[in-house]
């Protein structure tokens, strides 16, 4: 199964060397969105922007130690997926590469579909779950199929409609900042208009409350972000038709 079939999350990576550029080229084929750096100070620097990506960072980053860096991410960043890309391919970096705290490590030799494959597994356990169907109460999203239902009602999403309702999923019950958001969308080279996300999060409201969900799924903490409301109650799906899926691209 390829991974634009899966999960679509941004990978925040460094390309220093040509087999990191091959890697950009995979990942951006199989269906992630890249934000490419070329330092450490530029993946630091970055994060503050991009909020959660996957990082992604090489054994030879130029202007730090590679080590330093990955122990840095993971001390700032308890819950950020963090792989260390072996750029030499050797067993001792490998080793110290989970000492210092990397979910796991790639490296050249790996097909595009396995290293998709390691890239969403680590995601979706760090996201809490066991499989790709995740679910905040009688929300659930069906992430390998790319399918999302309240109860038994299916929504019908746009591509960035269905993008932010599983960066919000995943992220639950945390708040996502509006320029995470825009970031996870756009990434840090193109950008947007804020209110483009607005736009965005009341057509999926909308699309939210049609299918049985209360209006107030998704909460806008003013000054913090945006969160996914968790409703334990049970759903009434009763008189309210099911809507045809349209598979986010």
């Amino acid at each position: 199964m390829r991974v634009n079939e899966w999960i679509l999350m941004r990978v925040l990576l460094t390309v220093t060397t040509w087999d990191a550029v091959q890697l950009e080229q995979q990942l951006t084929e199989t269906g992630f969105s890249v934000t490419a750096v070329d330092d450490a100070e530029s993946v630091l620097d970055a994060l503050n922007l991009l909020g959660r990506p996957i990082a992604v960072v090489e054994t030879n980053v130029p202007g730090i130690d590679w080590h330093a860096l990955v122990k840095t991410l993971r001390q700032k960043h308890r819950a950020m997926s963090i792989f260390v890309f072996n750029s030499f391919q050797c067993a001792e970096d490998q080793v110290r590469a989970l000492e210092m705290g990397a979910d796991d490590v790639l490296n050249a030799n790996m097909s595009a579909d396995e290293l998709a494959a390691r890239l969403r597994a680590v995601l979706v356990r760090r996201a809490g779950y066991a499989s790709p169907n995740v679910s905040v109460g009688p929300l659930q999203m069906r992430l390998a199929e790319k399918r999302v239902f309240w109860g038994t009602n299916q929504l019908a999403l746009s591509p960035a409609e269905y993008r932010i309702l599983e960066t919000m999923c995943l992220a639950s019950p945390k708040t996502m900042r509006r320029d995470a958001l825009m970031a996870e969308l756009y990434g840090i080279e193109e950008g947007c208009e804020p209110r483009t996300i607005n736009t965005f999060l009341s057509n999926l409201r909308g699309r939210l409350t049609a299918a049985g969900a209360p209006n107030d799924i998704i909460e806008t903490k003013r000054g913090e972000g945006y969160r996914l409301v968790n409703v334990d109650d049970p759903v009434d799906v009763h008189g309210v038709g099911a809507v045809s899926a349209s598979h986010a691209a």
